[in-house]
């Protein structure tokens, strides 16, 4: 039951930091699409912060992932990768409830990323979160229980 135990974060903290690390790969690739992705969603009315965007969030996806997939860094690239989840997911309901017809730019132009289903997006980014949250509770749990010895 202990192995078990150690396993299962082990898992999660590689599906996290996997995800994330392809994703930000995808985008480094071509930010010019991935700006117009993300000016796609109209919650970013200029075009530079889009444009800058596209050039740092990816390289910082790509950091947060190797910080949970290496653990270093652990506690803040969970904090930073919850974050982030939570602004996708808040970007990605505001466009279903809007009735937007966009790619989510989720994995830059690859075909993971091409066909948009708002509920699945939805499930996806919850349970990404949801993992993070997990993660995220067992370092508070471990810290707690460290400063009360």
């Amino acid at each position: 039951m202990e192995s078990i135990a150690k396993v299962i974060p082990l898992l999660l903290r590689l599906i996290l930091g996997g995800i994330f690390v392809y994703a930000g790969l995808t985008k480094v690739m071509n930010p010019g699409d991935f700006a117009k992705d993300i000016l796609h969603y109209h919650l970013i009315p200029w075009p530079a912060a889009a444009a800058a965007l596209a050039v740092y969030l990816p390289w910082f996806e790509i950091f947060c992932g190797l910080g949970i997939l290496l653990r270093r860094l652990y506690d803040g690239a969970l904090m930073a990768v919850s974050g982030m989840m939570l602004v996708f997911t808040g970007a990605l309901a505001s466009a279903w409830f809007r009735g937007l017809d966009i790619a989510c730019g989720c994995f830059g132009k690859t075909k993971v990323d091409i066909q948009t289903h708002f509920p699945a997006l939805m499930a996806r980014d919850l349970t990404l979160l949801a993992i993070a949250v997990v993660l995220l509770a067992q370092v508070f749990r471990k810290g707690k229980a460290a400063s009360s010895v």
